[in-house]
């Protein structure tokens, strides 16, 4: 799939993999290798360092809302669905959602965070599991 995202396309596709990376309050190392073997931040317009430093900002962001909390809120669905929406261009949609299933099987099992976000998405972008397989 060539596709050429616009800027604010790229950090919202960055965002929105920094989400399902993190959703689980784990970032595995089988996850970020994920990165690199899928090519993910290439195919998003991204380096790897800079797709890190977006995931790392995203955490600053986190902790920054609830600094001293005893559990941290790591889903935010409505975060997640405001980045979702801004997502509109359907080859984009589906480049995505392979990534962020490709990310959220990486590490052998995929979490209920990361069931929550996969469902979400494909509501959110009417989307079928059939419609992103690759």
């Amino acid at each position: 799939m060539t596709f050429t995202p616009t800027p604010e396309q790229v950090e919202v596709a960055a965002d929105l993999i920094a989400f399902m990376l993190i959703s689980d309050g784990i970032l595995s190392s089988r996850e970020v290798d994920a990165l690199n073997q899928y090519r993910i931040p290439e195919l998003i317009g991204l380096s790897h360092d800079d797709l890190l430093r977006a995931i790392a900002r995203h955490c600053g962001h986190l902790l920054a809302l609830k600094p001293n909390a005893e559990s941290l809120r790591v889903v935010d669905v409505e975060q997640f669905e405001r980045r979702l929406d801004r997502i509109t261009d359907p080859q984009l949609q589906i480049l995505i959602a392979r990534a962020l299933f490709v990310l959220a099987k990486s590490d052998g099992h995929i979490t209920q965070p990361e069931q929550t976000l996969i469902r979400d998405m494909l509501t959110r972008w009417n989307l079928s599991l059939e419609s992103v397989r690759a």
